[in-house]
């Protein structure tokens, strides 16, 4: 497929609008289209994909334009305008595109593709765990080993302070698990830990965990026991039993956005392009 970018900020700003012109032709290049970022249109390609729609004008080709920002006046104006001649229009959302339907723009002409993120490797998630454990495992500290057999060692990191924890640590050390463990009690490493950490977790179930309140009032989001001044502190996330736990970890490391790439964005396009050469074809 022979597809021209039109980008009409190219030496005006070279902002948000060329990142996706650039983006979205490095990934139509890899997946082997004859793609192309222009300034002006040539009017001899198959598709003409014109970021944005404001300088929009037609080619005698497939046209689509970059629909977003959008509010009365002379923006929907000159998008009514453009509706008349474009082949699609794309959007960034389903709800801007059904509002667009409803203000009278031709709905059979719109559509929508997410946008994309650069893919940037997501740091690992930092736990923060404030307390001492005691031969009697009243802490339920069993629990925490239960816990990283479920885990990614490669999302997950850990901050503990607090005594008795190196027998327990020592074997998932070895085995790649992050910890950075302070053994004594030091005010200044546990306002770091605070400071830096992503989440506080208490297992026990003993009326409740100071480190837990600090970490409350630091802003750092507990996970905890729903029991003692827990009730009364309110907690982001509880648990009792070990499944409980081991589910509110699997949440926290959904990335509802991992297949926001721009690999995806252009396929995207490349879908609704060739819908409508197939259209154009059958008429």
């Amino acid at each position: 497929m022979i597809i021209e970018i039109v980008n009409y900020e190219i030496g005006i700003n070279d902002g948000i609008l060329t990142k996706f012109a650039n983006k979205l032709n490095d990934e139509l290049l890899l997946l082997g289209h004859k793609s192309s970022v222009v300034k002006k249109p040539s009017n001899k390609a198959e598709i003409t994909h014109h970021i944005n729609y404001l300088p929009y004008k037609p080619t005698g080709t497939i046209d689509t334009i970059m629909i977003t920002h959008i509010w009365e006046g002379y923006k929907l104006d000159s998008l009514r305008q453009s509706m008349k001649t474009v082949d699609m229009g794309i959007g960034f959302s389903s709800s801007v595109i059904k509002e667009l339907g409803g203000l009278g723009l031709p709905k059979d002409k719109l559509t929508y593709v997410l946008p994309a993120h650069d893919s940037k490797t997501r740091r690992h998630q930092i736990v923060a765990i404030l307390t001492n454990v005691y031969p009697d495992g009243c802490k339920r500290e069993q629990m925490f080993t239960e816990l990283v057999k479920t885990l990614d060692y490669d999302k997950w990191a850990f901050r503990i302070m607090g005594t008795g924890w190196s027998e327990i640590l020592a074997p998932l050390v070895v085995d790649g698990l992050q910890v950075d463990y302070f053994n004594d009690f030091d005010s200044k490493v546990h306002n770091q830990i605070l400071e830096s950490s992503d989440y506080a977790l208490y297992f026990g179930l003993d009326e409740g965990s100071m480190g837990l309140l600090d970490a409350c009032n630091a802003g750092v989001k507990t996970i905890g026991t729903p029991q003692g001044f827990h009730l009364d502190m309110g907690l982001d996330y509880s648990f009792t039993t070990q499944k409980e736990l081991n589910d509110i970890f699997a949440g926290l490391n959904n990335n509802r956005v991992a297949e926001w790439t721009w690999k995806n964005h252009a396929l995207a396009h490349l879908d609704i392009w060739k819908q409508i050469q197939k259209d154009k074809k059958n008429k």
